[in-house]
């Protein structure tokens, strides 16, 4: 059923630029979009991220079912500043897989390749340029 609601998407991108470094955004701002996030794509390139935006700040748990390869997961507050971020959240295939949620509320999740909050320097507290 999700595979289905997935070939049906249309996703607008954007361009964010993290530390010097632009990206192209898959915007998620639907529910049915930041449901199927990530799932079933093989893969994402270094200048390629997810963006997901809600209306409001809350702590929006994020999960890997049906992913195909790890993420790092940064969370945003609505200044755009990061909140936290999770390092190599690995796939899972069950029902039960971990959920992974902010320590303080956020607006925006952004969804990177493994290893690239890292290789970017991310820390919490920093500002992230969107233009959205």
């Amino acid at each position: 059923m999700l595979r289905l609601l997935y070939k049906h998407q249309k996703y607008e991108h954007v361009r964010i630029d993290i530390k010097g470094r632009t990206f192209n955004a898959i915007l998620a701002d639907t529910p049915i979009k930041r449901a199927i996030g990530l799932m079933f794509r093989a893969s994402l390139k270094d200048n390629e991220c997810m963006l997901i935006k809600f209306s409001r700040e809350f702590y929006p748990g994020i999960w890997m079912h049906n992913m195909l390869f790890p993420l790092d997961i940064i969370w945003l507050d609505r200044k755009k500043r990061v909140v936290d971020l999770i390092r190599n959240a690995k796939p899972c295939k069950l029902l039960d897989c971990k959920t992974y949620t902010p320590r303080n509320r956020a607006q925006y999740v952004i969804e990177v390749k493994a290893g690239m909050a890292k290789k970017l320097g991310i820390k919490r507290n920093e500002k992230i340029d969107l233009e959205i």
